[in-house]
């Protein structure tokens, strides 16, 4: 599925990136990893801020907004997944 999403500013990548990793985590249906209890981890300031640098990190490589987008997001998702032992698929 696609959607088209509107990125203007690096606040906008972080909260888009939050609330689409969060989904795509809770939507794995791991237990213990809901909406409410992922939503709160993903939104802790230290997270937020890792985020941050990531996209940051990514679109000052030379990334385009769209292609950081989906690699901090997706090393987000991955680092979640391991941390919490979910296990992902190759």
């Amino acid at each position: 599925m696609s959607t088209a999403l509107r990125i203007e500013t690096t606040a906008d990548a972080v909260r888009e990136i939050t609330r689409l990793a969060v989904r795509t985590i809770a939507a794995g249906g791991h237990r213990g990893h809901h909406t409410a209890r992922v939503t709160d981890l993903m939104e802790s300031d230290d997270v937020q801020a890792a985020i941050r640098r990531s996209f940051n990190r990514n679109t000052g490589r030379g990334l385009t907004v769209r292609d950081a987008f989906t690699v901090t997001g997706q090393a987000l998702i991955a680092h979640y997944c391991n941390s919490a032992g979910i296990p992902t698929r190759d």
